[in-house]
């Protein structure tokens, strides 16, 4: 009974579907996924499954708005009655603006620290940016300050992610030389900087994931 009457509501039309129930979760990343359960007629399964990346005011019955969610994943389960059960996921961000703020994590970490305590920082984020422009910060931002035979360049941690201030550098950064002729040491402390980066596309947007910890190089003049 219950999937003749289904039937009847979905009607005849190859693009019909009837939103059955809506599931809505929020990642601690801030990061967010609805879950919409449609019944479709089986014949029309191929028509209607949305692809990859449609805009959810494109696809969604619900009669909400929100134009930075879309299609994550699409699966279908066929029912009796030519009735195809047809769960659509969409991840975004159900806000017209803004990001959902950083997780930094602090995390104990033996053999770190040069001037401030053994750990490494973790940092946890959405990004609205390309992943050609966030893997692009690997290159480093001190290529030219120092030939790459004795200082190797470094990333420094932002002071703030999507609005979450970051640790304070345990000491201020600095260079410095040997005041006399070879033997002596050019030492220079850089703060807190990127030692891993990687990210995640999900959807319109990137899950970025960064760890930071102390960077001092040494170089002996010969």
């Amino acid at each position: 009974m219950a999937s003749t009457i289904i039937g009847n509501a979905i009607g005849a039309s190859t693009t019909s579907k009837v939103l059955q129930r809506q599931n809505f979760n929020k990642e601690p990343n801030g990061l967010e996924t609805i879950i919409e359960s449609y019944a479709i007629q089986t014949v029309n399964r191929d028509v209607i499954v949305p692809a990859r990346l449609t805009n959810y005011n494109s696809f969604s019955s619900s009669g909400n708005s929100y134009s930075r969610m879309v299609v994550e994943s699409v699966a279908t389960e066929e029912q009796d009655g030519g009735i195809t059960q047809m769960i659509v996921t969409f991840v975004g961000l159900t806000s017209s603006t803004g990001l959902p703020p950083a997780i930094v994590r602090i995390i104990p970490s033996a053999g770190e620290g040069v001037y401030g305590p053994p750990i490494v920082i973790e940092a946890e984020y959405v990004t609205d940016v390309s992943e050609t422009k966030y893997m692009a910060g690997l290159r480093g931002q001190n290529n030219a300050v120092e030939p790459a035979t004795i200082f190797k360049p470094t990333i420094p941690m932002p002071s703030f992610i999507n609005g979450v201030e970051m640790p304070k550098n345990p000491k201020e950064a600095f260079f410095s030389t040997p005041d006399t002729g070879p033997g002596g040491i050019i030492e220079r402390y850089f703060g807190y900087v990127v030692l891993t980066k990687s990210c995640e596309k999900r959807g319109l947007f990137l899950v970025a994931r960064e760890t930071f910890h102390e960077g001092q190089q040494i170089a002996i003049v010969q």
